[in-house]
């Protein structure tokens, strides 16, 4: 596949290179292998040529095909999560996120989490709203903020849950965790503190039971 003038690579080249190493290792020609995984051959070829990536069922149908040991099948998906990220890098004209060890400012830190989500393969809202034993809830509302780029996570709790369900290295959090106390979200302050309830006025010099004392009225 020719590279574009640029020099990047179309999102799903790698992908495309190890179905077709796949389907040739197994014998099969396109139609074959159409058949086999009950797809269209134009659906092949697509595959192959990185024209489109597989839906996740179609994927495994051809990996089935082709008789994919778990090693390249497992291979298979990262290529297509790591196609999927490229592809939506590319539609919202930003450059790759720099590496959790080289966040320099907030900016920088808000494109590595929103590609780490990608990177996981963006997973389920539920995954992160109700996450596992020891690990901080991160609401719907914050983790749409975070995935878009708009906030931080709200806490160091949070920022936790963010990195182990998107299953980043354990070498990366120390990295993560000291770039978000360096430049976590300045609008997401503490609440101040409660007013203190005003004090009540103090009594009037009038002796209480007695009647207040009138004006003294001029004599003519």
């Amino acid at each position: 596949m020719p590279t574009p003038a640029g020099g990047a690579l179309p999102p799903y080249t790698r992908l495309a290179a190890h179905l077709k190493a796949l389907r040739i290792a197994a014998r099969l020609t396109q139609r074959d292998l159409a058949h086999a995984a009950a797809v269209s051959r134009g659906t092949v070829q697509n595959a192959e040529t990185g024209a489109a990536a597989p839906s996740p069922g179609v994927l495994d149908a051809l990996l089935d095909a082709c008789r994919a040991d778990e090693g390249a099948r497992r291979q298979a998906h990262q290529l297509r999560t790591y196609g999927r990220a490229a592809t939506r890098r590319r539609d919202r004209g930003r450059p790759p996120a720099p590496a959790p060890a080289n966040v320099r400012s907030r900016g920088d830190l808000a494109d590595v989490l929103a590609e780490i989500y990608d990177k996981a393969g963006a997973p389920s809202p539920a995954a992160f709203t109700r996450p596992g034993p020891g690990l901080a809830p991160i609401p719907r509302t914050t983790l749409y903020n975070i995935t878009t780029r708009r906030r931080l996570p709200a806490t160091e709790e949070q920022l936790d849950t963010y990195l182990t369900i998107c299953r980043v290295r354990r070498t990366d959090h120390a990295h993560l965790h000291a770039a978000w106390q360096r430049h976590h979200d300045p609008h997401h302050p503490p609440p101040p503190p409660t007013p203190a309830e005003p004090r009540p006025a103090p009594p009037s010099s009038t002796t209480r039971g007695s009647a207040p004392r009138s004006p003294a009225c001029s004599t003519s």
